[in-house]
């Protein structure tokens, strides 16, 4: 939203009324529905869109389902078929990587050498109380939201 503020060009309404209409799913969060009803007590445009969204859901829900008066069908189309050209590239395609696949078995890993053993040091006595000394670095902050709440919302 670079170059954009969302305060003034509709952002907050926008969310709230997304909300509004997730709300009427069941599917906000706790949080969220605090943050919309906070919003609802100071706008009006958002609390008429609400209730407008609320009335067509709820006649579309209690309406009984139509039955069509006639048949609809859905006219099917041809199977689409590769021409010889793009079949060809294709076949070629697949025989590249199935050789490279096999080559790659073949020649297995890329070194014959064997592996040295790790490497092992020893901590004297004072090394040890010097590390016991170091304090843990705090755990990482949580991670930001998405979409963290703008103004009210």
């Amino acid at each position: 939203m670079a170059g954009r503020n969302p305060l003034t060009e509709g952002g907050v309404c926008y969310r709230a009324r997304e909300w509004a209409s997730l709300r009427l799913d069941g599917e906000l969060s706790p949080l969220e529905k605090e943050l919309l009803e906070r919003h609802l007590e100071t706008c009006e445009d958002c609390r008429a869109f609400e209730n407008d969204v609320r009335w067509a859901t709820d006649v579309m829900r209690l309406t009984a389902a139509e039955t069509p008066s006639r048949r609809v069908t859905i006219p099917s189309r041809p199977a689409r078929r590769l021409s010889a050209g793009p079949r060809r590239a294709a076949i070629a395609a697949v025989a590249a990587l199935a050789l490279g696949a096999l080559a790659g078995f073949v020649a297995g890993p890329g070194s014959t050498e064997p592996e040295s053993p790790p490497e092992v040091s020893f901590v004297d006595a004072d090394e040890l109380e010097d590390f016991r000394r170091i304090k843990p670095a705090p755990p990482p902050a949580p991670p930001l939201p998405r979409h963290p709440p703008e103004g009210v919302i």
